[in-house]
């Protein structure tokens, strides 16, 4: 069924990148406009990001255009259907849910980053990937920790008004995750 479910969800990821590449035609600064156009082309490509060069885009994704609550609707509801929420709903009533469950993930990443990855079962681990948009069944323990690390590393340094970030890396760092594995 997780397979069938992230088939699903996965439906959505070149979605939410296209809506992201979209909006940096209309981002003030051209360096930073630049970099994250530069990012999307590289996700687009087959390859992954790494947690550095998301974090250096942060300020994006605090107030700007790229904000939870500047964001086009159609991509609201991307990302909603990434995290499996309904998308028929009016836009500020998706974007308050978007928000709340993307603020909920970012304080279990806190706690789960108090309690440390080496107190969670394979079980555990497995489930909190796929929670963060990684489909985790055809991984290996090693590599679901990694992915973990890395996503803790960059949720635990963001703070709440940064949850646009948020959102958008668990398709990020998600997408070709499984094929630079391989």
């Amino acid at each position: 069924f997780l397979d069938a479910y992230d088939a699903i969800r996965r439906d959505s990821y070149l979605d939410v990148v296209e809506s992201l590449a979209l909006a940096t035609r209309s981002l003030p600064e051209l360096r930073l406009q630049q970099r994250l156009q530069e990012l999307c082309a590289k996700v687009q490509r087959g390859s992954q990001p790494c947690v550095a060069e998301l974090y250096t885009l942060r300020s994006l994704f605090s107030g700007s255009m790229l904000g939870l609550n500047k964001l086009q609707v159609s991509h609201v509801k991307a990302l909603s259907r990434v995290l499996f929420l309904t998308t028929h709903l009016p836009a500020f009533f998706l974007r308050h849910r978007l928000q709340s469950h993307i603020l909920e993930i970012w304080q279990l990443d806190r706690a789960m980053l108090r309690l440390g990855l080496g107190q969670l079962s394979e079980e555990e681990l497995r489930a909190a990937c796929y929670l963060r948009g990684l489909n985790s069944t055809h991984l290996s323990m090693a590599a679901c920790r990694a992915w973990l690390e890395e996503w803790l590393g960059l949720s635990c340094k963001l703070q709440a008004s940064e949850a646009s970030l948020l959102a958008n890396s668990m398709v990020l760092l998600s997408l070709n995750y499984i094929r630079a594995q391989e």
